[in-house]
């Protein structure tokens, strides 16, 4: 009998895109003391690297900015992307000590978060952050989408200097006087032991695997996409939604006016049906780490599907030498199955 991924009750989410009008409004708001929390999220390495100094020098007033790894190591920035040293580098810090790093930063489950990127990868970096939030339990938080260009581009206010999570936390280590109650969305997150049974099943699990990678990185032919890993292929029965720029609008990187696109765009690739419309099916999403792999779940809950991410993601699954990998086309590997079958 195959296990089902959906949960018995649903539990809403109430994660929403917004402009820059109502930053404007939550921003106002903070000063009369309603007080949402703010997070730039912030992506520079020696693989990424920042474009010029304009995240650098202009912010949101109040924001703290955040990399998506202070989720995976907290203060130990040693361990930030790209610094992995085994899969496990990359995934969300165990709950206890994610809920602990979150409240060092004012962060509690009733407290409204407003998250923006910055470039290159900001929309994706927020991604990351939103999905852990998500997870951990915040109840509310908005994206401004298109992120600091947008912000800009409305001539919205911005300040030269910045609070620091890792500081912030450095400098606060003991937890509230008076703890938060806290509760994990385990539903949002997908398990290797589920994505096996969901690869040993494809088309008969309720749930479907979507790769959001390379072609290059599906097909096996793109082996050092990552600077700490340099295996390629993907999962058996996984379906190829492709990289994650694919799922924004060209030149903005905003979500909202590609939602339409996309939704079309996976029904013609099979990612979408009858079953994940009617919510019978869900969708579990994966990359290499679990980063790109997160807009595809906002994409996913922006359009009203049952979602999670597979934190461990291709990284994860290869790094474990019995876990099965494939390197033929789709089509190729769609053929095969029903060989199997027949």
């Amino acid at each position: 009998m195959l296990t089902s991924f959906l949960p018995s009750s649903p539990v809403k989410i109430d994660f929403e895109l917004v402009g820059p009008e109502a930053i404007e409004n939550s921003l106002a708001g903070t000063r009369q003391g309603e007080a949402p929390v703010v997070l730039e999220a912030n992506f520079s390495s020696f693989d990424h690297p920042l474009e010029g100094d304009l995240p650098v020098k202009k912010h949101l007033p109040g924001a703290i900015q955040i990399h998506p790894s202070y989720l995976e190591a907290g203060t130990d920035q040693s361990k930030y992307y790209p610094y992995y040293s085994c899969p496990q580098d990359g995934n969300l810090l165990p709950f206890p000590e994610l809920t602990a790093a979150l409240e060092r930063l004012g962060i509690l489950p009733g407290r409204s978060v407003l998250v923006y990127g910055t470039e290159p990868d900001g929309t994706m970096a927020a991604a990351r952050l939103i999905w852990g939030l998500l997870v951990a339990g915040v109840e509310t938080i908005r994206l401004l989408d298109g992120g600091i260009g947008t912000w800009l581009a409305c001539g919205g206010e911005t300040v030269g200097t910045i609070r620091r999570a890792v500081e912030m936390a450095e400098a606060n280590p003991a937890p509230p006087a008076v703890a938060a109650s806290w509760t994990m969305r385990s539903d949002l997150l997908a398990t290797t032991s589920e994505v096996r049974e969901i690869s040993r099943h494809p088309g008969a699990a309720p749930s479907k695997l979507v790769d959001v990678r390379k072609p290059g990185e599906y097909n096996g032919t793109l082996t050092r996409y990552y600077p700490f890993f340099s295996k390629a292929g993907h999962i058996p029965g996984a379906i190829l939604q492709g990289d994650w720029i694919n799922l924004m609008e060209a030149g903005t990187h905003k979500i909202g006016p590609a939602l339409p696109g996309v939704r079309e765009r996976w029904i013609d690739l099979g990612i979408i049906d009858r079953d994940v419309e009617e919510g019978r099916t869900t969708l579990t999403f994966h990359c290499g780490t679990g980063w790109r792999s997160s807009l595809s779940f906002l994409v996913a809950t922006l359009l009203g599907y049952q979602a999670r991410n597979f934190d461990d993601g291709f990284y994860g699954w290869s790094w474990n030498g019995s876990n099965p990998v494939s390197y033929v086309e789709p089509a190729e590997e769609a053929l095969a199955t029903e060989h199997e079958k027949a």
